[in-house]
């Protein structure tokens, strides 16, 4: 508990005034609805791509269709943002960059983004072969209008900016950013999706632990490995759900402060990821908190491309039983909790890939193509969720947006 009480502390030390109060001193926008009883509008963020992934702008509302529960809605608003070409630089000279410093009265009209360096589920080789993809986005950033908050709670790392101008000093600071996990036990590993299963009761992944824990350990009786399998599986499920709340305190403050802040609002959790747990009930307040605030929760995979199994090289593969190992989908496993939670936020996930540069700048462009569409619910008979779909009408495009919301806020208070 004490790891977590420091991390919500450096959050809260971070989730000030942009840079002299600029970006709170702004011309705010309507408050974004509360879906409670009495519920007007529920707002959708979404962006449409096309079958090679790329964003597609120019729509109109008359190209979607947005249903709740699976019966279509009336349209009661509709905006399309599209970040304009940049005009093209005569042969011979450089670009110009010229920034325009906000004026009072003048409405704030930038993206706002929380990038949520996840230190505590990184090890330090993931964090030092993100580094330089993390200065590239910064350095892309640069020549956006909004604000840009940074956190790295395990770090200490936590800066707010005013954007363009505001990220000379960002860079150094990312160096500060450490990798804070642990590698794996090498004689008895258990995965946190094992472990979780295990911890449940899963006879299939006990008989695999068991198996695996006698292969890794000679002389070891199977009654005795089931017993180490069952003390390891609750010691690593309590480690994997901690992590998992220390970060979903992390987004709870993070959103609720982007609630208040003018203009597009979006999260981007650059993190290992964290496994699925069926006892996991906090997920579906992150959800419905993201959209109070209008803000998808992207996930960059730092894990990088997928390789060999940890039981694949020539230490363990010769002796290893294929029944000890990893499952087939043990990778997918490890960060399915991670993913689902961009699924339900209607955020983009970026995984099996090394070219960091490359995905960071993927979440960057849905920043700037997007759409926002808003809607009349019907009467809710009792609290609960209820499911959104978004559809384009050509068949060509694909629309990504949440999948829903519960209409009961939490308690007050309460995270």
């Amino acid at each position: 508990m004490r790891r977590s009480r420091l991390a919500l502390a450096v959050v809260a030390s971070a989730l000030l005034p942009l840079r002299a109060g600029a970006l709170q001193d702004a011309p705010q926008p309507p408050k974004t609805p509360v879906f409670a009883a009495g519920t007007e509008v529920v707002l959708v963020d979404f962006v449409v791509s096309d079958s090679k992934r790329r964003l597609v702008g120019g729509l109109t509302a008359a190209d979607f269709v947005v249903k709740e529960d699976g019966k279509e809605r009336p349209v009661v608003s509709f905006r399309a943002f599209e970040r304009p070409a940049p005009p093209p630089t005569p042969p011979g000279e450089a670009p110009m960059i010229v920034v325009e410093p906000p004026q009072p009265g003048v409405p704030f009209t930038g993206a706002v983004t929380v990038l949520l360096i996840d230190d505590g589920q990184l090890t330090p080789p993931q964090m030092a072969r993100l580094r330089p993809s993390l200065k590239a986005l910064l350095a892309k950033m640069e020549e956006r209008s909004g604000g840009l908050a940074i956190l790295a709670p395990w770090s200490k790392l936590s800066v707010a900016r005013l954007l363009p101008g505001g990220t000379a000093d960002l860079s150094a600071a990312v160096d500060r950013i450490q990798g804070r996990a642990r590698e794996s036990d090498r004689m008895f590993p258990v995965s946190d999706a094992e472990a979780i299963d295990a911890e449940r009761g899963d006879p299939a992944i006990i008989s695999r632990l068991t198996l695996r824990f006698v292969a890794l350990n000679p002389g070891m009786e199977p009654d005795q490995a089931q017993a180490v399998v069952r003390g390891r599986a609750a010691e690593v499920a309590r480690e994997a759900r901690i992590r998992r709340e220390d970060v979903y305190g992390v987004l709870f403050r993070a959103l609720d402060w982007l609630a208040k802040q003018p203009g597009r609002h979006s999260v981007v959790m650059v993190s290992a990821g964290f496994a699925y747990d069926p006892d996991d009930t906090k997920q579906r307040e992150i959800a419905t908190r993201s959209l109070r605030a209008n803000a998808p929760i992207h996930f960059l995979d730092a894990r990088g491309l997928q390789g060999l199994g940890l039981f694949q090289g020539v230490e363990f593969g010769p002796s290893m039983d294929r029944e000890a190992g990893e499952t087939p989908f043990a990778w997918s496993d490890a960060s399915a909790g991670a993913t689902n939670l961009a699924d339900d936020t209607g955020g983009v996930t970026v995984r099996n890939t090394n070219d960091f540069t490359k995905g960071l700048g993927e979440l960057l462009e849905t920043m700037d193509t997007y759409y926002v569409i808003g809607y009349e619910p019907p009467e809710h008979e009792k609290p609960g969720f209820h499911k959104i779909k978004v559809e384009v009408k050509s068949k060509d495009l694909k629309v990504r947006a949440r999948k829903g919301y519960f209409d009961k806020p939490p308690a007050p208070g309460k995270p």
